[in-house]
Formats: C-alpha cells, sequence, structure tokens
C-alpha cells in the first residue's frame, strides 16, 4: 500500500477500490457525520411517507445499516466491489446491496425492487458524473426507479464555490488508525481542459500520509493518493438543472435538515421529487 496511486481514469471505471476502500470508514467520523446528517435525513424522508429507501453510491454501507435500524426498507447501491464487499460485512443482508454504475441501466435486482419512495445519494456521489449523458441517464432512471411523487435527495460539494473562492485546499483532517495518526490532505484542481459537451469538471485529489514528524526520529510516510474527476456545479444551477429533468418541488439548500437555509459554503443538499 505505501505510495500506491489511484488515478482519476480508474475511479471512474472501479469507484473506490484498493487501499483507498480500506481506510475509508477511517476518514469519515461516521457516529460525527450521522449524527449530523440522520435527523435532516430522517425529517427529508418523513415528509413524502418514505419506507423504501435506495442509497446510491453507498460505500460500506453505514447508511443503509442506519436507515435498517430504523425501521426503513433500505438498499443500497455502489460500483465498487470492494465497497461493497464491506458493506455486506456491515449490514449482513447481502440481498439488499447492488453493484450499480450511476448512469448505467439498473440492474435487475434493483428493477425488481422498485418502485422505491426516495433515493439518496450522499458523499458527494453525485458529481462524479461528469458527462451530461450520464447525469440525466441518472435522473431517467431515477424517475423509474421511484414512486410518483418519491423523492431524490443529493448531498454535494459545490465546486463552483471553491473555485470562486480560489482556496484549492479542503480542511485538513487528522484520524488516529492502529495507534498511528493519519492525515488526509485534499485539494481540488481547476485547470482540467472542458469536456466536449462543456460542462465544467474538475480533478479532486486526497493524499493519505501517515505519522508524526514530532521527532527526529518520527517521519511521514505517504500511503495513498487518489484523484478522480468530478463536475462543478453552482448551487442554483443545480436546481434549475434538476427542475429541466423534470423534477418538481426543487430545493437546494445549505442545511439537510433546513430546506429553506440559504446555501452558505459549497456544502449543499438538493431535494427534488418526481411529478
Amino acid at each position: 500500500m505505501p505510495g500506491s496511486f489511484e488515478s482519476e481514469a480508474s475511479a471512474r471505471r472501479h469507484g473506490i477500490t484498493g487501499g483507498m476502500s480500506r481506510i475509508y470508514d477511517v476518514f469519515v467520523d461516521w457516529s460525527g457525520r450521522l449524527g449530523r446528517e440522520l435527523p435532516g435525513l430522517e425529517r427529508h424522508l418523513a415528509s413524502v411517507g418514505a419506507k423504501r429507501v435506495l442509497d446510491v453510491g453507498c460505500g460500506t454501507g453505514r447508511h443503509v445499516q442506519a436507515l435498517l435500524e430504523r425501521g426503513y426498507d433500505a438498499h443500497g447501491a455502489d460500483l465498487s466491489e470492494d465497497m461493497l464487499d464491506q458493506a455486506r460485512g456491515v449490514i449482513g443482508e447481502p440481498g439488499r446491496l447492488h453493484r450499480w454504475r450511476l448512469g448505467d441501466e439498473p440492474p435487475a435486482s434493483l428493477a425488481a425492487l422498485a418502485p422505491f419512495d426516495a433515493v439518496i445519494a450522499m458523499g458527494n456521489v453525485w458529481p462524479q458524473l461528469t458527462e451530461e449523458r450520464d447525469a440525466r441517464d441518472a435522473c431517467a432512471a431515477f424517475r423509474r426507479l421511484l414512486r410518483p411523487g418519491g423523492l431524490v435527495l443529493l448531498g454535494l460539494k459545490a465546486f463552483a464555490v471553491r473555485e470562486a473562492s480560489g482556496q484549492p485546499y479542503l480542511p485538513l483532517l487528522r484520524r488516529v488508525h492502529e495507534d498511528r495518526p493519519l492525515w488526509f490532505v485534499r485539494f481540488v484542481d481547476f485547470a482540467i481542459p472542458a469536456p466536449a459537451e462543456g460542462v465544467r469538471v474538475c480533478d479532486l485529489h486526497m493524499s493519505v500520509l501517515a505519522g508524526d514528524a514530532t521527532t527526529e526520529e518520527e517521519r511521514v510516510e505517504a500511503l495513498l493518493h487518489r484523484a478522480s474527476r468530478v463536475r462543478v456545479w453552482a448551487p442554483d444551477e443545480l436546481g434549475r438543472w434538476l427542475a429541466a429533468q423534470g423534477f418538481v418541488d426543487v430545493r437546494v439548500s445549505g442545511r439537510l435538515d433546513d430546506p429553506t437555509a440559504e446555501p452558505a459554503s459549497e456544502d449543499v443538499f438538493a431535494s427534488a421529487r418526481t411529478p
């Protein structure tokens, strides 16, 4: 694992794999994140009377697990087989997990479960769709999988806000794993040629360093580096785009627990319903 590099092209084809998948649950502070997200998430689900929920880009299955514990009929889908393997260990019900690349046709196992009351995609899954065609196809799949009046809920980073700020570095994160400090260094490279259809993209980089150079004997070791290409959304642009796809009651908010809150940073939540 030391010094391993995952390119943005590999990330697009396979999702989060290898060493980065094994360290993903170290990177995410799940107790803190679920504590912040679940009240707002459940409020959104209650607004449409949702019981059957699909988490797209479910990763290691923590949202699915939390929803199951709260009585929802929750299912998850992800592109990465490495992440799904971990999710199976977390959830213990393999039939609730499905391999699906968002933008492709939903697999038969998911289609057989439809209609869902809600589809959620948290943790910056949505911007991974860098091609306009894939984003439109994903919305078409959502409409096929959801019942009338069903909920779409997206949590993402609207990187147009960071681009405008001129600050490419995201906050430095420190975690402790196996009695060793790990440092997660994240930055965004906006100097990427636009695809043919003219959407804006950037590369989101994350480097993982281990150790603590507090004494002459200690040193910091570079463990992993991952680059993933993502679409640069602006909050108002995303709202208009979702409405143009035929969704109704579209809202883009800066808070998961308050759909009326104006976005104050790049962290946004978009909700919409099928007609």
